[in-house]
């Protein structure tokens, strides 16, 4: 996996370090769906930038600030949606792109030597996986799988499901890329299809699976290897309660949008010990707090 070069840059205001004392060096992992993108569709596709978005990533990149873009959808490549965000102008490379589906290849990679795996989800789920050099079985092959990790797709097939559910009944390692029940862009809200069919698979076997995804500990971690950055110098920015999940599983501090899945309402009742550094409507208000001076040139 590349890793994003290390640079000096200026801290998000008013962060500070484990011991109070202000940081000059940031790292920021950063949602695209209610976050940078306002779409009806996971991982940006479709949508529009939100206001601000495009202006916001170049100033990182004037700065010398690292970034990964970080996305809970999984039904196509890094590269599909990082080139996606490009044509709509976002400065997203490929390898600072993250799916919860290269987060999976990325873990199932590192612990299950054999690389059998069943994986359910779509072509370009597989496409991830199998370039991570996993062995990906048929469903007929059931019994041979050391894992089982379930990803998006639009077509599931009952003998797919049949046999994830086989195969975490005979004991092999059982996975999901999400385990949130909606997804949210900013434009309504449509389940998440990975998470119902994982939990179809729980329902009958009576295993959770591990959440490999968005706020997983296992994202984290690859998360920090990419940026190459310590915790504590991380931003987690998104949409949702689970990058404030993900920020406090990495040990570093998130900024909580209010341009997709979460309300002022569910904001405000976040636990003392679990809030965001910050709470803002939109990237927009994180630009103009990050750079005053350009506060009232007008909107990209």
């Amino acid at each position: 996996m590349s890793r994003i070069p290390a640079t000096q840059s200026p801290a998000v205001p008013g962060s500070t370090d484990g011991g109070g004392r202000s940081t000059d060096r940031r790292a920021w992992v950063i949602d695209v769906d209610g976050c940078l993108v306002r779409t009806a569709t996971g991982g940006g596709a479709g949508g529009t930038p939100m206001p601000r978005a495009v202006r916001f990533l170049e100033y990182l990149r004037a700065r010398g600030e690292r970034y990964v873009v970080c996305t809970n959808a999984s039904q196509q490549t890094p590269h599909w949606y990082a080139e996606h965000l490009r044509e709509m102008g976002l400065a997203v490379e490929d390898e600072a792109f993250v799916t919860a589906g290269s987060a999976a290849a990325d873990h199932i990679a590192r612990t299950h030597a054999s690389g059998r795996i069943l994986a359910v989800g779509g072509p370009g789920f597989l496409e991830t996986l199998t370039g991570r050099g996993l062995d990906l079985l048929g469903p007929d092959r059931w019994q041979e799988a050391e894992a089982v990790v379930i990803g998006a797709d639009d077509t599931y097939q009952t003998r797919w499901i049949n046999a994830a559910a086989l195969a975490v009944d005979g004991g092999a390692a059982f996975y999901t890329c999400v385990d949130v029940k909606w997804f949210h862009g900013g434009i309504g809200k449509s389940i998440a299809s990975s998470s119902a069919m994982a939990a179809a698979v729980a329902w009958v076997t009576g295993v959770e699976p591990v959440i490999l995804g968005k706020p997983s500990p296992a994202l984290g971690q690859t998360l920090l290897r990419l940026l190459d950055a310590a915790p504590r110098d991380v931003t987690v920015l998104g949409d949702s309660l689970v990058e404030v999940e993900l920020a406090h599983a990495m040990g570093s501090e998130a900024i909580l949008l209010l341009s997709g899945a979460t309300s002022a309402e569910e904001a405000a009742a976040i636990p003392a010990g679990k809030r965001p550094r910050h709470v803002l409507e939109d990237v927009e208000a994180l630009f103009n707090l990050l750079a005053p001076e350009e506060k009232d040139h007008p909107h990209e």
